[in-house]
């Protein structure tokens, strides 16, 4: 996960700004939820906004969103989902810019680094069927990496295992066009040098490392495949028609080209370099929609994929060997700004103390955030297919909850 963008000064081109004018907008208060949704209908309808408080934070989103887009970003979409219902859903500015094809609600993103936390449900699952321990060392699982046999699933789980980050391997930025096999991917972590960043349990890191070997736990403890895993056990009980590990032989419709803007020329932009799915992996490479996301965390929360001591485990934070939580070992700049502790494939808590799970992804000519609040049962996505822009999403959250309150009303 890399949060560090590279602004563009140029507006929209003439193109995007015609498709912003026509931005589609989704079903305001559509039913997001699986199976049972019209059940719930009548105690999720508590939460619903009032039409007034609709218009306001759809006319605030959109101009938090022209902001987002102005530093560099051909398109974008917003979605806001309460329980089971979507609150606010839309779309801006161009998905392709050959053809000026307009972004759609459900056009679909590489969503990267969001993809941890459907790793690390699929690891729970399988440690709720007794096939995986967190305290297992990864050796049990892939012995041919050197560095598993030092740490534990859950050091790797919540990234406090040490094992350096393949994707800040130089080596990699010329070859990651080259599709691997997960065996290849575990042979390159292998011999990276230094192996460990830190000893195992002893602070925390940022690796991608660590969501590569869990991948392969994942397949090697259930007996199929990554992709076959998660498409039966998370996706189709969670109804997301729209999420899959990604594969550029896949025919898929209203997916999004990726772009970066041009440092010398505001409002041009490049296509983005082409990275395979498979370097990124079961660290980053599922693609997916801002309806499917909203519809993870309504399944996800509401209790539909993991058991609820599961799910507390997967979302509290992250602790050192020495009993801190992982935030205290985050450089100054990143506890400042991101106020928050790893978990399992999320980060959890804010700057200013709110009960938040969340992360954030960005890979080549996309970018993306997603947020739940327990507290309120709301659901922030964001997803854009530029690698050089600001999502602006501290004033789209402060906009969000904002409108939408943040302690439960009277009766809910």
């Amino acid at each position: 996960m890399d949060d560090t963008h590279t602004s563009a000064r140029g507006r929209f081109t003439q193109a995007a700004r015609r498709m912003r004018a026509r931005s589609s907008t989704a079903v305001l208060l559509a039913c997001i939820g699986a199976a049972g949704c019209d059940e719930r209908q009548a105690d999720a309808a508590k939460a619903e906004p009032t039409v007034g408080e609709t218009a306001a934070l759809a006319a605030a989103l959109d101009e938090a969103v022209a902001k987002a887009m102005a530093t560099g970003s051909p398109g974008m979409v917003v979605a806001v989902g309460r329980g089971d219902q979507v609150v606010f859903a839309r779309a801006y500015g161009l998905a392709n810019l050959e053809d000026e094809v307009a972004v759609a609600v459900d056009t679909v993103f590489p969503i990267a680094s969001l993809t941890k936390q459907f790793t690390a449900a699929a690891i729970l699952l399988l440690v709720e069927e007794g096939k995986v321990g967190l305290d297992d060392l990864l050796s049990r699982f892939v012995p041919e990496v050197p560095q598993a046999h030092r740490v534990t699933v859950a050091q790797a789980l919540v990234q406090t295992s040490g094992i350096a980050d393949y994707a800040e391997d130089r080596a990699g930025e010329h070859l990651k066009s080259v599709r691997r096999t997960p065996e290849e991917m575990a042979s390159w972590i292998a011999g990276l040098q230094p192996p460990f960043a830190f000893e195992p349990g002893s602070s925390w890191g940022y690796s991608n490392s660590n969501y590569a070997l869990l991948g392969l736990v994942i397949a090697r403890a259930s007996g199929e495949s990554y992709p076959s895993f998660l498409a039966r056990r998370l996706f189709a009980p969670a109804g997301l028609e729209h999420t899959a590990f990604d594969d550029p032989a896949d025919v898929v419709p209203r997916r999004a080209r990726g772009y970066r803007a041009s440092k010398t020329e505001p409002g041009r932009y490049h296509n983005a370099d082409w990275i395979s799915p498979t370097m990124p992996g079961p660290a980053g490479g599922l693609r997916s929609t801002a309806g499917d996301l909203l519809r993870w965390h309504a399944a996800l929360f509401g209790g539909r994929i993991l058991a609820p001591s599961s799910l507390a485990q997967m979302t509290i934070p992250g602790r050192l060997a020495d009993g801190r939580t992982t935030k205290a070992a985050m450089p100054a700049p990143m506890q400042a700004a991101w106020g928050s502790d790893y978990a399992m494939g999320v980060l959890v808590g804010s700057p200013d103390g709110r009960d938040r799970v969340w992360h954030s992804g960005d890979i080549d000519g996309f970018s993306s955030w997603a947020a739940y609040y327990p507290d309120r049962r709301i659901g922030i996505v964001i997803l854009q297919n530029s690698q050089s822009a600001e999502r602006n999403e501290a004033a789209i959250e402060r906009i969000v909850l904002d409108a939408l309150g943040t302690a439960p009303r009277a009766g809910e």
